[in-house]
């Protein structure tokens, strides 16, 4: 089949398309369509009210699962990775719990309680406290609970006084290196972060609930209510349906008020039906269970005059007038729709153009559209979008772009080229690493290779790699320079005024400043695609890059005590040409190389800072 694009001569928009073509099959669809709805209404009825039904119990179901499931799973991975050596509670185990419970921030909070009496425990914040578990207490059954239950579980609801909110833990046991038990892991999550997504849900008009096996409520809307919270206690830390004020669910959760039967035998559906105040309702739930322990009920109500059999035939017989009216709509109504498709599919031309230029700052969000096709993929194109933006940091842009610029779409070969490398460190970098915390160091080093960046790319060079506080950096590659001697200098120059300028700010702030060593080498060198066939880089390999290493590294020598140390072969200063501010500082035999390299060292004392 051939690749080749249709002619433009050939080409018809969509919206022709859409009106020459669909236009017609959609009137006589709609046509049959509305012949055959009365006949169809009955049984697709009551197949639409089980699957919202369905639809609307599964997303709480989710919602649930994604508070529950990972409170499981971080009780037992920290309790079995972190804890095994039992108290106190460790630097590490303490990151890791943080960790837990940064990345699920419905955590509240993380307890070890032990079985020699005493309990430490670490909330979301960072607040750490422990103390003597009390007789009888929550705590001491909790331990004895986990010996007997052996595994992970979910604990019953209870209100803490120190929160002031009724919290169910997820509960895992400890056991040491040797398989004893020595205490129980508790991953803590509120209720009433679920009672806050139930009440934003869109259910249609039903109000939906959820309950613990004594049909006390667990969630639900009202429960957001500060009014509600006001209401628990240690001794009632969840409220029953008459409690909270809603008559309707006291009332479908009454057995003597209700009727009750199964909707559908493969879900476990429920549908319960109660009268109060002249209307009658329905509700549909499920029973659902997540580990050993409580077994929850979640469900929906609603009106029951709102989705009856009646009214559904009688909005169905509304439809089909309303397909007549439609009928004659049709084609204008259609080149609407051709519209709103044809927009986004300029806008992923648009965006493509852009994408192609690795310009991603200006690509636009891509819009949604009725059409499922073009909806998917406008969401597939803004997910491409941030996966690239995440990428893009891992490639530079601007040795990509060259890349394109030299061999488009077939990449380029490894070949021999004559180039200029650059290494760079920060002095005494492990000094600094010790000194202040991992963070400022982290901050420190994206500053500083924010400011190398900036210098490099300005003057055309590419960054070959970060590692460590080093960075190595090549000119002449991908695309042919005769100045990438020279422009590695005016780089380095550029390095010393923004290093300079970032020293006096970090005195300031009474920092250390930062001094670093260069080291510079021109000659031949390997460039291309080097690597495993899933895992290629564009790098560059030879000679050259040692000396540019071993250079830097001879600063410790030559100049232990300059802010900036900048040594360069012999070769780079002849190919740069004649150069100020340059003196030669001698033959010097590099590690691991044989014969001596004629080394000069630029002299930037002089520059504009």
């Amino acid at each position: 089949m051939s690749d080749k694009l249709t002619s433009p001569s050939h080409t018809i928009t969509i919206r022709t398309l859409l009106l020459r073509d669909i236009g017609g099959l959609f009137l006589i669809a709609l046509g049959a369509v509305l012949a055959v709805t009365l006949y169809f209404g009955n049984q697709g009825g009551l197949v639409v009210v089980r699957e919202n039904a369905n639809s609307a119990i599964s997303s709480i179901m989710q919602t649930m699962k994604a508070h529950i499931r990972p409170a499981l799973k971080a009780a037992e991975f920290v309790g079995q990775n972190a804890m095994q050596d039992g108290p106190p509670m460790s630097s590490a185990a303490r990151d890791m719990a943080l960790t837990t419970m940064y990345l699920h921030s419905h955590i509240r909070a993380l307890a070890f309680i032990w079985n020699d009496g005493r309990v430490e425990w670490i909330t979301a914040d960072g607040r750490r406290g422990s103390r003597i578990v009390a007789p009888g207490s929550v705590e001491e059954q909790a331990v004895q609970e986990a010996r007997e239950v052996g595994a992970t579980y979910l604990a019953a609801p209870v209100y803490t006084e120190g929160a002031q909110l009724t919290l169910i833990s997820a509960r895992s046991p400890i056991y040491d290196n040797k398989g004893n038990y020595i205490g129980v892991a508790a991953a803590a999550f509120s209720p009433l972060d679920i009672s806050i997504f139930l009440r934003d849900a869109l259910v249609g008009r039903a109000s939906v609930f959820v309950l613990d096996e004594k049909d006390r409520l667990l969630a639900h809307p009202i429960l957001t209510d500060p009014s509600m919270q006001a209401l628990m206690s240690r001794e009632k830390p969840l409220l029953n349906a008459t409690e909270l004020g809603d008559p309707v669910l006291a009332a479908l959760l009454d057995p003597k008020r209700r009727s009750a039967g199964t909707l559908d035998k493969t879900s476990g559906t429920e549908y319960w039906t109660a009268k109060v105040g002249g209307t009658s309702y329905v509700a549909l739930a499920q029973k659902i269970s997540f580990a050993r322990g409580n077994r929850y009920t979640v469900g929906v109500y609603v009106d029951q005059s709102v989705s009856s059999y009646n009214n559904m035939m009688r909005y169905l017989g509304y439809g089909a007038i309303a397909g007549l009216v439609v009928m004659g709509l049709a084609m204008l109504r259609l080149r609407q729709l051709a519209e709103r498709i044809r927009l986004p599919v300029t806008e992923l031309a648009s965006a493509s153009n852009a994408i192609a230029k690795l310009d991603l700052e200006t690509v636009p969000k891509i819009h949604g559209n009725p059409v499922r096709e073009f909806n998917d993929a406008a969401g597939a194109f803004n997910a491409m979008i941030a996966g690239l933006a995440q990428f893009r940091v891992y490639v530079p842009r601007s040795l990509v772009m060259e890349i394109l610029r030299e061999r488009g779409s077939q990449g380029v070969p490894s070949v021999e080229r004559e180039v200029t490398v650059l290494f760079s460190d920060i002095v005494g970098f492990t000094g600094i690493s010790q000194k202040y915390p991992p963070d400022e160091v982290v901050d420190m080093l994206n500053a500083h290779f924010t400011l190398m960046n900036n210098a490099i790319e300005s003057e055309g060079g590419n960054i070959d790699k970060y590692a460590g506080d080093s960075v190595m950096a090549f000119w002449g590659a991908p695309a042919i320079r005769k100045d990438h001697a020279a422009a590695s200098l005016r780089a380095v120059r550029r390095i010393a005024h923004s290093l300079r300028e970032d020293n006096r700010r970090r005195v300031e702030k009474g920092a250390d400043p930062i001094h670093i060593r260069i080291g510079i080498a021109t000659g031949k060198a390997i460039v291309g695609n080097i690597g495993a066939p899933d895992r290629i880089n564009y790098t560059i390999v030879g000679d050259t890059v040692n000396v540019a290493n071993r250079l830097e590294q001879l600063g410790k020598q030559v100049a232990p005590d300059k802010d900036v140390c900048v040594l360069v072969a012999a070769e780079t200063a002849e190919s740069a040409g004649n150069l100020e501010n340059i003196s030669d500082v001698g033959l010097f035999e590099l590690r691991g190389r044989t014969g001596s390299v004629q080394v000069f060292q630029l002299n930037l004392e002089g520059e504009p800072t």
